[in-house]
């Protein structure tokens, strides 16, 4: 899949103020005020504070379009939708890795994942409350004993839950590799405000503390599917999250 072209560019903010915006496939991201005197440099400035947004280092092209400038990049990210799942293997344990709220249970809906674990629905089950963080020690052991039940039957398995944390990927890695299964990594990484927006749309028992969310934003950025292939995921993938 092909991600649509970002557009760095000048722009008249509001009032007497100047700086940059930044658009992607026609949709406004975000915008910025000037950051340099120096017009050259307030360029590269521009240039970092976009792929900290984007995620990614970009190919910057400039292009003066009715005389006006502008710096145009396309994400090259190799990403991928629920059509991903065609080519996994039966018996593969499908880890997702993202911040709260990036779509993680949206997906595996819409892929129609049969077996699903999910910390939310582990803490409900145990107490009642999908947003109890006290419960989620005893989510994790009852986690763990699904794991262990589904890698020894052979059962391809989506675990649910944020997994930003490369620690809680390695002994992913190691319980997959004991039972001889596939272990595959799908990151999911919209962009931070889209997680805080569809965040506080949660119900207030399952909002993730904004300080928390940034975390596990930027573990997830770090996240590449090149450093999840170096820790020993068998593939991963980007999952494209539509704006």
């Amino acid at each position: 899949m092909v991600l649509p072209r970002y557009v760095l560019a000048p722009a008249h903010l509001t009032g007497d103020v100047f700086g940059w915006q930044l658009h992607r496939g026609g949709l406004y991201l975000d915008c910025h005020e000037t950051f340099a005197e120096n017009f050259d440099r307030d360029v590269e400035a521009a240039m970092d504070w976009a792929e900290q947004i984007v995620g990614t280092r970009q190919d910057w092209r400039h292009t003066r379009d009715g005389g006006r400038d502008a710096w145009i990049a396309t994400d090259d990210r190799e990403v991928a939708g629920t059509d991903v799942l065609r080519s996994i293997e039966p018996g593969t344990l499908v880890v997702a890795v993202g911040p709260g709220a990036s779509g993680k249970s949206t997906f595996a809906a819409e892929a129609g994942i049969v077996t699903v674990v999910c910390l939310d629905s582990l803490r409900e089950q145990i107490g009642g409350d999908a947003g109890d963080q006290a419960l989620t020690p005893a989510a994790v052991i009852e986690q763990n004993i699904l794991l262990e039940k589904h890698l020894s039957e052979g059962t391809t398995l989506y675990l649910d839950s944020t997994n930003v944390e490369v620690r809680v990927r390695a002994e992913l890695i190691e319980r997959a590799r004991r039972h001889g299964r596939p272990v595959v990594a799908l990151r999911f990484l919209p962009h931070l405000d889209t997680c805080r927006s569809r965040n506080a749309e949660r119900p207030a028992n399952r909002r993730v503390p904004d300080d928390v969310l940034a975390w596990q934003h930027s573990l997830a950025l770090a996240a590449t599917p090149k450093a999840l292939l170096a820790e020993g995921f068998t593939a991963a993938h980007d999952i494209f999250t539509p704006l």
